[in-house]
Order: structure tokens, then C-alpha cells, then sequence
């Protein structure tokens, strides 16, 4: 019988350290999970790392070697409980596999993650990245900044009270997802060593301005976890985005960036620096 318990750091070492297995998907990152706030449970067995999501049968896809042992496992564990297994944001190779063994497959477009080539986020080239350019341009001419690594404990409090403060102010309605997303951020800055964590901080004339935290999982990937700017500076997002990436990530290939969550603004901000592929997610029901 399985038995479930909160994620811990002890379970960091059962999680994939590679790209090949995480197939470009952020979902199956430990430091988004651990430093998340989704009420998950694990549970470790001979066959797999099984993580439940909030509610008796909704999980991630298990982290195994053996998906159809791990699947029966899972089954087995659900039917004591009267219910099938619900399993979310499936990479397409495993879903397809789900399919073979009698599942039903849904698409779920608005969590599909953002992928782009590191240095396409670099160096900004291109007729369709001019805009990019332009911001980053205007900004260099009206401001004068000095970047700062996110080392420091006294730095993090720094960047968690602009973001409580400036950065919330400027989203109008505080709701459940922004209370969530501070939240993470409050863990993520708790939790810095262990989660291996990296980030920059954008100072102008001496006022905390902008900020980004990412992780580097391999060559393969990195991933943009949290970035907040302070908008009355034109052009932040551009700025924060490219140093960071050039300072960090020159020599990881590909940057996910996250999902949109169905945002029309945000979708619209990661599409118009043109994402080399969508990694597609899945919801795999029988």
C-alpha cells in the first residue's frame, strides 16, 4: 500500500537531475515542486516516485523506469479507494504511452510550457526580435543600473518585499494565484541552497528594480522560475530577461520559461520572443 507524505528534501534524490528524462517539461523540476504551494504528496515504492496533487486520485505522471508496473501500482492503490487514477501534465512520449494501455487523453494548450534557444534570448537577433532590442536600447540610454547576484540572504529579503510591495501594487486584484505565487517565492528564497537556485537582481540609482530566479538543470535546460520588475522603468522585462540569460545561461541550450496558464497578456509576452517549441502536456483519464 502506498503511503503519501509532504515532499521533503530527503526525496531529491528519487527526482530526474536530466533533461532526457524531464523530456523539456518544468513540471518535474524539484525545486518548482518543492518550492511550490500545490499541496503535494509523494510516496516512494520499488517501482516509482508517485506524486499526488490535491484530491484523492489526481497525480503527476510517476517518475519510474517502468511506466506500465508503475501505472498498475498506481491503479491498484486507487481502486482501494473506489476511483481511477486522474494524471496531469503528461509529456507527449508518456501520454501516448497512457493511450496504448486504455487511457483517454485531453490536451491542456494553456499549461503547455515555452521553450526558447538560449541564445536567441541572448542575443535577440532578427527582424522579429527588433522590438526587444529597441526597449533594451531606450533603457540603456535613460537609465543607469548595476546588477547584483541573488547570493546573499539580505538581497533575497530585499527582492521578496519589492515584490510584496511594487510588484503586487501594479497587479491590481490580488488574487488566490498571486497570494500562491508569493508564496512559492517566500519558499523558493527559504529554501535557496537547497534547492540550488541561481538569480539577478536589476538596481537603478540605488533602488531594487528588478529580479529573476532560475535553476539550471543540465547543458540541455534551465528554467526561468520567477522574474518581477518594477514597470515604471520602460523596458525592465527586456533588460532583466537578456542579462540574465547572458550572465547564467550562455551555455545551457534551451530556456523554459513556464506556461501561460490560458493569461492572454502573458501569453502574449512569452509568444512575441518566439519560442523554438511548445512543450505539449497532457491529461490522461480512463
Amino acid at each position: 500500500m502506498l503511503k503519501f507524505h509532504p515532499l521533503s528534501p530527503a526525496d531529491k534524490q528519487y527526482f530526474p537531475s536530466s533533461t532526457q528524462y524531464l523530456a523539456y517539461n518544468y513540471y518535474y523540476s524539484f525545486a518548482r515542486l518543492w518550492g511550490d504551494v500545490i499541496d503535494l504528496t509523494v510516496a516512494k515504492s520499488e517501482i516509482a516516485l508517485y506524486l499526488r496533487l490535491k484530491g484523492e486520485n489526481r497525480f503527476f505522471l510517476p517518475i519510474t523506469t517502468n511506466l506500465p508496473a508503475a501505472i498498475a501500482e498506481l491503479e491498484q492503490f486507487c481502486e482501494t479507494m473506489g476511483t481511477t487514477p486522474v494524471l496531469e501534465g503528461v509529456p507527449t512520449a508518456e501520454a501516448l504511452q497512457l493511450k496504448e494501455m486504455g487511457y483517454n487523453l485531453e490536451r491542456v494548450p494553456n499549461f503547455d510550457d515555452y521553450l526558447y534557444e538560449s541564445e536567441s534570448l541572448i542575443k535577440l537577433g532578427g527582424k522579429k526580435l527588433q522590438s526587444k532590442r529597441n526597449h533594451i536600447s531606450k533603457f540603456e540610454r535613460y537609465y543607469t543600473y548595476t546588477l547584483f547576484s541573488m547570493g546573499r540572504e539580505k538581497i533575497r529579503e530585499e527582492c521578496y518585499e519589492m515584490a510584496s510591495t511594487t510588484w503586487l501594487e501594479s497587479q491590481g486584484e490580488v488574487t488566490k494565484e498571486i497570494e500562491d505565487e508569493l508564496k512559492a517565492l517566500r519558499n523558493a528564497f527559504d529554501n535557496w541552497d537547497e534547492l540550488n537556485l541561481l538569480g539577478m537582481v536589476i538596481c537603478i540609482d540605488h533602488h531594487l528594480s528588478a529580479f529573476t530566479v532560475g535553476e539550471i538543470i543540465d547543458n540541455e535546460m534551465a528554467i526561468i522560475h520567477f522574474e518581477k520588475g518594477d514597470t515604471s522603468f520602460s523596458g525592465i522585462y527586456s533588460v532583466i530577461n537578456q542579462l540574465f540569460c547572458s550572465q547564467y545561461l550562455a551555455d545551457v541550450r534551451y530556456i523554459n520559461r513556464q506556461e501561460d496558464a490560458g493569461v492572454a497578456g502573458l501569453r502574449k509576452a512569452k509568444l512575441s520572443y518566439r519560442p523554438v517549441m511548445m512543450v505539449e502536456k497532457y491529461r490522461a483519464t480512463r
